[in-house]
């Protein structure tokens, strides 16, 4: 994602979200990023209502891996993740596709993965949760092939398409992500690590 795209929509929509007003220099691909995240993450933790404290302890922890020791990030961070649940962010597909629209597919894929792993924490993922990522990933626009082998490996339902396994692979090599934030790669790292370990 570029930052000199991160258009006034998105800038306007951050600032609603944590109740300040950013300007587009305070705004980074990596705030962006974990914002749509945090909508996800919070979608799958509401939509079976039932917040469990794997739940919270995984978000919390998600969180800090991305927040990297920055002071004010964890601050405006923390300002998102209110304002995402007060506003119900993961249940309004128009402002997730604002936040997305400059996202790679690996990015994208990033995000879905992580939504899945937060679905598996307690030990199980529930109907309700999958059909919610499922949908998500439609709407973002990702191969829906790309979603079944995630889904797949999570659920561990149904065949894994090989080819579409490869390129799952591919897109969430941590090569994908050298251009932007170290944490993205780690991320992606993590992420690679659960899905061949499944």
């Amino acid at each position: 994602m570029d930052i000199t795209l991160i258009s006034t929509e998105v800038v306007e929509l951050l600032s609603r979200i944590s109740r300040q007003k950013l300007r587009e220099q305070d705004i980074t691909p990596l705030v962006v990023f974990l914002t749509a995240l945090i909508s996800i993450l919070r979608g799958v933790m509401i939509i079976d209502r039932t917040i469990t404290v794997e739940e919270e302890e995984r978000l919390q922890k998600t969180l800090k891996a991305f927040a990297s020791g920055d002071r004010d990030r964890i601050e405006l961070i923390q300002r998102i993740v209110k304002g995402v649940s007060k506003q119900q962010v993961y249940f309004n597909p128009t402002e997730l596709l604002t936040l997305t629209g400059l996202f790679s597919d690996s990015e994208k894929l990033l995000l879905i993965g992580f939504g899945y792993e937060m679905s598996a924490i307690d030990g199980y993922i529930d109907l309700r949760e999958q059909m919610y990522l499922q949908s998500i990933g439609n709407r973002l626009g990702i191969d829906s092939r790309h979603i079944a082998v995630i889904d797949a490996l999570f659920t561990k339902e149904g065949s894994i398409d090989p080819e579409a396994f490869g390129e799952v692979q591919f897109l969430l090599s941590p090569a994908e992500f050298e251009s932007r934030d170290p944490v993205f790669a780690k991320a992606a790292k993590h992420l690679l690590s659960l899905l061949v370990h499944k």
